[in-house]
C-alpha cells in the first residue's frame, strides 16, 4: 500500500465547537451513528490547547469523510479553524488537506460546499436522519482500493445491490451463477468492505485449488482490520507460497484415530459396541488399508455401513483387486491438474519406483529427458506441493499406496484392449500376455513384474527388439528355473536407454554384446547366472549403483573407469578372486559389500582414491590376506571372519570418522598404534581375536569394547588414573575369557570399572561433590532399585584368571 495513501480508519470525523453541542446535539448524533454501525470519530475527551494534536491531524486524514458541524462560535475557535484547514487540505488532496489566511481561505471554501441548514428541519430528529442518510450515500461511493485490476465490476455490484432491495424486511436469498467462460470473481460491495475493515474478523477459505482465488478473495490485505486472521485450505502447497506467513501440514490419522473415525462411519458410534464384535476383525483390516487417510476411511464407513459380513469380505476382496472408485474420483483432480511432464513423473513412481526407496537425485537422473534438465526436480516439488508424494528427511521419495493405486488405475485406462500399447506393464498376466505372445510395441515404456506370481514363460531372443523405448525393467520375485523356459537361446537385443534393470534370477551368461549402458543408472543382477556384463569400456556416467549379490559365477569385473559417479556396489557372495583396478578410483563411490567372497585374496591397488567410500564390508573373506583400502570418510568397516588377515594398514588412523569397527573372528594379531587417532570411533569388536595379544590405546570416543575369547590377550592400554579414564565415554567393556592378562591390565579394568560407576551414580543420585583423585574413599552404589528406566546404561564384564567379575548396570 502507498504511503502517500493514508489508511482508513473512521468513518467519518466530526468538528465541532464542543461547548455549543457537545451536550445535547453531539450526543444524539453519537448514538445514531453508532445504530448505523457509522464508525465516527468524535473528540470529546482530548485535552485542548493552543495547537491542533498529531492525534486529531491522524484522525482527520484517516477518515473516508468530514462531517463540520457550524455553530455560533465555530469560528471563533481556534482549534477548530485548524481542524477546518486540515479537512480542507485533505479534500485537496486526498479527493476527502501564515495562519489567519488559511482560516481565511479554509471558511471560505467549506461555505461554497453544498450542506445541511438546520433552520430547515421542524425537530433535531429529522435533522438527525437527514445527516444520517447523506452520511451513508457518501460512504458507499467512496472508492476502496480492492479491486486490483478488475474491469467491468461496477454494473454487477450495482445490479446485485438492487436484487438484495436492501428496504425489505424480509428474507431474501440470492443465487449467483457465472458463466464458466468468463471466470470472473465479484467483489465485495464498499459498503460491506467498509464494515469489515474496522473490525477484526476471522475468514476460512475451504479447499481452494487456484492460486488467483487466494488473490481475488483476499487481494491485499489492506482492506482488513487490524488482528483479522485467515485460514485457508489447499490441497496444493503451491498455491500457499508468498500468500501466507505460515503453513500447517496434517499428516495421516494415528491408529486409535483412524479406528475411532471408521467406527462413527461405520457403526455411528467410536467403538465397536458388543452387537458389532463379529465385525472387529474386518475392521482392523479396513482401517489398516486406509493408511490413516480421512477420506478413505469415511468413505469405506459409509459403504459398510449397514451391510453384513459376507459383504464385508467382498468389499475387502474388491479393494484388493480394484480399488474404490469414490475414493478416487474425489483424488484425481490433483492428477487433472498437473502438466503433460509432471503427469509422467506421477505416473512413473505410481507404476513403477514406489517403494523402491529411492532418492530425489536418482529419479533425477531415471526420469528426465535430457543432461540438463532440470524439469524432474521441479515436478517433483510440484507432487510434494499437492500431497501426490513424500519427501522425507533424507530425500528419499514415497507414495501412499492409494494414491499409488489410483495412478495404477490411470495407467491402466490407457489402452484397455491393446495391451502393447500401454506405456506402463504392472500386472502379472497381462505382462505375461504381452511377453509370451511377444506383443511387446514402442509405446511400452516400463515393465514390473513378480515372476513368482505367472506360470511357465518362454521368452525368445529378441523378446525386447519391439520395445525401443523400455527404459525401466524390474523382473523380481524367486521362482524355481525348471518352471521357466528363459531365454534357451540367449538374449539379442537390450533398448540402449534402458535406465532401470533388475533382473533377478537372470538366466543370461552376459549382457547382449551391442547393449550400451549409457543411460543406465541402476542395475540389479542379484541371484544371477552372470559370468560377466559385457566386453571392454563403457561409458557409464550415469551408473549410480550396481548389485551383483550371489552371482556366484561371476568369474570378472569389467573396467569400471568411466563410471564416475557410481555410488553403491555390492559384490557379496561372488565368485571373484580379485576385483578391477578400476574400482579403486571411483572418487564417489559410498558403499563396498564384498562379503562371502571367499576366493578374495586382496584389495588393494598401488593408487587408491575412495575418498568418499563411508561403509566397506568384508565379512566372512576368509582368503582375504592383504587389505589397504582407506578413506578419510569411512563410517563403519566390517573385517568379520577375514581369517587370512594379519594386519590392518599403518595408516589406519586416518579414518578420522570412523565410527564402528568389527575384526570379530578373525586372526589379527594386532592393531595399529594409529587407532587412538580414530576420534570418532565408538564401537570396536574384537571378540574371538584368538591371536591378538595387545590392544593399544584407544581414543577416549570409545563407548562400547567387546574383547571375549581373546585367549591370548596379554596387555590392555588403558589410561592408568581415573583423571585419564574420567575424560572417557565407556559405557560397555566385555573380556570373558581373556585368560593370560596381565595384572597391570587387569588394574587398569577394575579402575575403568569404578570410575565409570561413579559417574553414572553422580549423573543420576544425588551426591557430594567428588574428588576422582581418590576413588577409593567412595561407596559406589550399595543398592540400585527399580525405577531408574531412564538412566543410560553401562555395562563391565572382565575375568581374572580364577574368577569372574560381573557388573551391569542398565
Amino acid at each position: 500500500m502507498s504511503n502517500d495513501i493514508p489508511r482508513i480508519k473512521y468513518d467519518v470525523f466530526v468538528s465541532f465547537r464542543g461547548s455549543d453541542i457537545r451536550l445535547g446535539f453531539l450526543s444524539h448524533l453519537s448514538k445514531a451513528f453508532h445504530q448505523k454501525q457509522i464508525h465516527a470519530f468524535v473528540d470529546d475527551k482530548l485535552q485542548r490547547g493552543d495547537e491542533i494534536s498529531q492525534s486529531l491531524l491522524e484522525a482527520i486524514e484517516g477518515s473516508s469523510i468530514s462531517l463540520i458541524i457550524f455553530s455560533e462560535d465555530y469560528a471563533s475557535s481556534r482549534w477548530c479553524l485548524e481542524e477546518l484547514v486540515k479537512i480542507v487540505e485533505c479534500r485537496e488532496e486526498y479527493g476527502h488537506c501564515n495562519t489567519v489566511r488559511m482560516w481565511r481561505r479554509a471558511l471560505k471554501n467549506s461555505a461554497n460546499l453544498s450542506g445541511i441548514n438546520s433552520t430547515n428541519f421542524r425537530n433535531e430528529a429529522e435533522l438527525l436522519e437527514d445527516i444520517i442518510d447523506h452520511v451513508l450515500k457518501r460512504l458507499n461511493k467512496k472508492p476502496i482500493n480492492n479491486s486490483k485490476g478488475l474491469i467491468g465490476i461496477d454494473k454487477p455490484i450495482a445490479d446485485l445491490e438492487s436484487l438484495l432491495r436492501q428496504e425489505s424486511k424480509d428474507v431474501r436469498v440470492i443465487g449467483i451463477w457465472e458463466d464458466v467462460k468468463i471466470k470472473t470473481t465479484n467483489g465485495l460491495p464498499n459498503d460491506i468492505l467498509r464494515r469489515i475493515g474496522r473490525v477484526k474478523i476471522f475468514i476460512v477459505l475451504d479447499d481452494v485449488n487456484d492460486y488467483d482465488q487466494v488473490e481475488k478473495l483476499v487481494g491485499t490485505l489492506n482492506w482488513l482490520g487490524s488482528g483479522s486472521r485467515i485460514i485457508i485450505t489447499a490441497r496444493d502447497r503451491q498455491i500457499l507460497h508468498n500468500k501466507v506467513n505460515d503453513i500447517y501440514e496434517i499428516g495421516s490419522l494415528s491408529i486409535d484415530e483412524a479406528g475411532e473415525l471408521f467406527y462413527l462411519n461405520a457403526f455411528n458410534q467410536s467403538h465397536v459396541g458388543e452387537e458389532y464384535w463379529d465385525y472387529l476383525l474386518l475392521s482392523y483390516w479396513m482401517v489398516d488399508y486406509a493408511k490413516g487417510v480421512p477420506l478413505v476411511l469415511k468413505v469405506l464407513g459409509q459403504l459398510l455401513r449397514g451391510k453384513d459380513k459376507e459383504a464385508w469380505k467382498s468389499q475387502l476382496d474388491k479393494l484388493q483387486k480394484m480399488p474404490n472408485k469414490k475414493v478416487h474420483d474425489k483424488m484425481k483432480p490433483s492428477y487433472y491438474d498437473l502438466d503433460r511432464k509432471e503427469k509422467n513423473i506421477f505416473l512413473d513412481i505410481a507404476c513403477f519406483f514406489n517403494g523402491l526407496n529411492l532418492k530425489v537425485d536418482y529419479l533425477n537422473l531415471l526420469l528426465r529427458d535430457h543432461e540438463n534438465d532440470n524439469s524432474v526436480a521441479i515436478g517433483l516439488e510440484r507432487l510434494k506441493d499437492k500431497s501426490l508424494i513424500t519427501i522425507s528427511e533424507d530425500n528419499t521419495v514415497s507414495m501412499h499406496h492409494i494414491v499409488q493405486e489410483m495412478g495404477r488405475e490411470i495407467a491402466h485406462e490407457e489402452s484397455s484392449e491393446d495391451l502393447g500399447s500401454r506405456s506402463r506393464l504392472l500386472d502379472a498376466d497381462e505382462i505375461y500376455e504381452v511377453l509370451n505372445n511377444n506383443k511387446g510395441t514402442s509405446a511400452i515404456r516400463s515393465i514390473s513384474i513378480d515372476l513368482s506370481k505367472i506360470r511357465k514363460l518362454k521368452l525368445g531372443p529378441g523378446i525386447f527388439s519391439k520395445m525401443s523405448n523400455l527404459q525401466f525393467l524390474d523382473f523380481h520375485g524367486k521362482y524355481i528355473r525348471d518352471d521357466m523356459d528363459f531365454l534357451p537361446e540367449g538374449l539379442e537385443y537390450l533398448p540402449s536407454n534402458i535406465r532401470y534393470l533388475r533382473w533377478k534370477q537372470c538366466p543370461l551368461r552376459s549382457l547382449p554384446e551391442k547393449f550400451s549402458a549409457k543411460d543406465l543408472v541402476i542395475l540389479d543382477l542379484s541371484d544371477s547366472c552372470v559370468q560377466k556384463l559385457w566386453d571392454g569400456m563403457q561409458n557409464l556416467v550415469n551408473l549410480k549403483e550396481v548389485r551383483l549379490y550371489r552371482c556366484q559365477f561371476m568369474e570378472e569385473l569389467p573396467d569400471f573407469t568411466k563410471a564416475t559417479n557410481l555410488e553403491v556396489l555390492n559384490l557379496s557372495h561372488c565368485g571373484l578372486s580379485s576385483v578391477h583396478s578400476s574400482i579403486f578410483s571411483l572418487k564417489k563411490l559410498e558403499k563396498l559389500e564384498i562379503t562371502y567372497c571367499f576366493n578374495l585374496t586382496r584389495l588393494t591397488s598401488d593408487h587408491i582414491h575412495l575418498s568418499s567410500l563411508r561403509y566397506l564390508n568384508l565379512e566372512l573373506c576368509h582368503g582375504l590376506k592383504e587389505l589397504l583400502v582407506t578413506s578419510e570418510n569411512m563410517i563403519e568397516l566390517n573385517m568379520r571372519g577375514s581369517f587370512g588377515l594379519k594386519v590392518l594398514p599403518s595408516s589406519f588412523g586416518r579414518q578420522s570418522k570412523l565410527e564402528i569397527l568389527v575384526i570379530y573372528f578373525s586372526t589379527i594379531q594386532s592393531l595399529p598404534s594409529s587407532i587412538k587417532d580414530c576420534t570418532r570411533l565408538r564401537c570396536l569388536d574384537l571378540r574371538h581375536c584368538d591371536f591378538l595379544q595387545t590392544i593399544p590405546e584407544l581414543p577416549p570416543s570409545l563407548e562400547t569394547l567387546l574383547a571375549n575369547e581373546c585367549r591370548y590377550l596379554r596387555t590392555v592400554l588403558f589410561p592408568s588414573t581415573a583423571v585419564k579414564q574420567l575424560k572417557e565415554n565407556r559405557k560397555k567393556i566385555e573380556f570373558w575369557n581373556c585368560l593370560c592378562l596381565d595384572k597391570h591390565s587387569l588394574r587398569a579394568i577394575e579402575l575403568n570399572v569404578q570410575i565409570n560407576v561413579m559417574k553414572f551414580a553422580c549423573q543420576h543420585f544425588p551426591a557430594p561433590e567428588l574428588d576422582f583423585d581418590d576413588y577409593n574413599d567412595y561407596v559406589v552404589i550399595d543398592d540400585l532399585q527399580s525405577g531408574y528406566e531412564e538412566c543410560d546404561s553401562y555395562q563391565a564384564t572382565y575375568a581374572y584368571p580364577r574368577s569372574t567379575f560381573l557388573l551391569k548396570l542398565l
